[in-house]
C-alpha cells in the first residue's frame, strides 16, 4: 500500500511540476497573420454555431420550467377545482408529464445543434 502511494504521489509532483513548452516570440510573430486569417475565416461559422446552440439551450430551459406545471396543475386539478381550475389543472399535468422526456431530447440534440441546425 505504502509502494503504490508513493508512486502516486510521484506522479503527482511530476505532473504538477512538469516544464511547459513556450513558444519563440519569433514564431509568434510569424504565425499571427496566419491566425488572423484563420479567425477571419471561421467568425462566421463560430457566430452561427453559438446562436444555435443558444437557441437549444433556451428551449432546454424551457422544457426544465415546464417540469414545475406538473406538481401545478395537480394543485390546480384538486383543490382549485371548485374554483374552476380543473380544465387548466389538467393541461399543466400533460405538459408537466411530458417535459421530462423533451427535456432529455433537448439535451441530446445539444451538441449537434452547435455543428447544424440543431433543433
Amino acid at each position: 500500500m505504502k509502494r503504490l502511494l508513493i508512486i502516486i504521489l510521484l506522479l503527482t509532483v511530476n505532473a504538477v511540476f512538469i516544464h511547459r513548452a513556450q513558444a519563440e516570440p519569433v514564431t509568434m510573430v510569424i504565425l499571427a497573420p496566419l491566425a488572423l486569417e484563420g479567425a477571419k475565416i471561421a467568425s462566421p461559422h463560430v457566430i452561427t454555431a453559438m446562436q444555435n446552440g443558444g437557441r437549444q439551450l433556451l428551449e432546454i430551459g424551457k422544457d426544465m420550467g415546464n417540469i414545475l406545471r406538473l406538481p401545478l396543475g395537480l394543485l390546480q386539478a384538486t383543490l382549485g377545482a371548485p374554483l374552476g381550475l380543473l380544465g387548466d389543472g389538467v393541461d399543466n399535468i400533460i405538459v408537466g408529464v411530458f417535459a421530462p422526456f423533451q427535456l432529455v431530447g433537448d439535451v441530446l440534440i445539444l451538441p449537434f445543434s452547435f455543428f447544424r441546425g440543431g433543433g
